[in-house]
């Protein structure tokens, strides 16, 4: 009887990338303009969508948007854990570069935790806490998406948070030290330095460009792209409702 290896484990096998230095700098390009016009667009069409970057910040909103932040790093160490095991089975290399991601972002939900405490929202009321619908829904998308399609789509999601965070984040932090105080968003600071500093943006970047084997991937990555933020834009829309809307309507 002839003998077949059972051993389907890509990860084994060290293939040539199907984008070199240079297809992949294009195709960042490329994803990063498409990126782009994402946020035009969120900056249109979703609620207070530059709050954090105004005068004076509602605090009711900013009091929920830290407890629901530490909710999505929390179940996100979780569906990005389930990502990993998958990478481990289709690249050893981007598996080992998202695993130092996950050691860098894993315990961050205790900094927006110490601000929620710096505006009176103590730790227990906080754990008493459970997370949205719209939050649920995204770790729902991001286990689906690793369990039947791929955990490409998963690092799509991190590709985003960076990339907005990298954009648009140190505007908010700046005038969130003005409104709030510096004081008062140590732990957000703290956040975004280790996300500029170490160039997570990029680490995402070096990660997607290992898992893309095709034309077909190139395009998925932009329909991940959109999906995960339309899911993100009905969470902010939900939060803008039940936090933001009287507060607007008053003004």
């Amino acid at each position: 009887m002839e003998h077949r290896n059972r051993i389907t484990d890509r990860s084994l096998i060290r293939s040539k990338p199907f984008l070199d230095k240079e297809a992949s700098a294009h195709a960042k390009r490329e994803i990063d303009t498409f990126l782009d016009g994402k946020i035009d667009e969120w900056n249109r069409t979703v609620p207070y969508a530059r709050h954090f970057e105004g005068k004076q910040v509602h605090m009711p909103y900013y009091r929920q948007s830290l407890i629901e932040h530490c909710w999505r790093i929390r179940l996100m160490r979780s569906a990005q854990a389930n990502a990993l095991h998958r990478i481990t089975k289709l690249h050893a290399e981007a598996a080992k570069l998202y695993a130092a991601y996950q050691d860098e972002e894993m315990l961050h939900d205790m900094l927006f935790m110490q601000d929620a405490e710096r505006i009176g929202v103590a730790r227990e009321e906080i754990y008493a806490t459970e997370p949205s619908f719209y939050t649920r829904l995204l770790a729902g998308y991001l286990y689906f998406v690793a369990e039947h399609e791929k955990p490409l789509g998963v690092i799509c999601y991190s590709y985003l948070v960076e990339y907005t965070t990298q954009k648009i984040t140190p505007k908010q932090i700046k005038a969130m030290g003005e409104s709030l105080g510096k004081d008062h968003i140590r732990g957000q600071a703290a956040h975004l330095n280790t996300d500029l500093v170490e160039d997570h943006t990029q680490d995402m970047w070096d990660i997607l460009s290992l898992l893309i084997d095709n034309e077909q991937d190139l395009a998925d990555v932009k329909r991940y792209l959109a999906e995960i933020q339309d899911l993100l834009k009905m969470f902010f829309e939900d939060m803008y409702r039940l936090h933001g809307a009287d507060e607007a309507q008053a003004a």
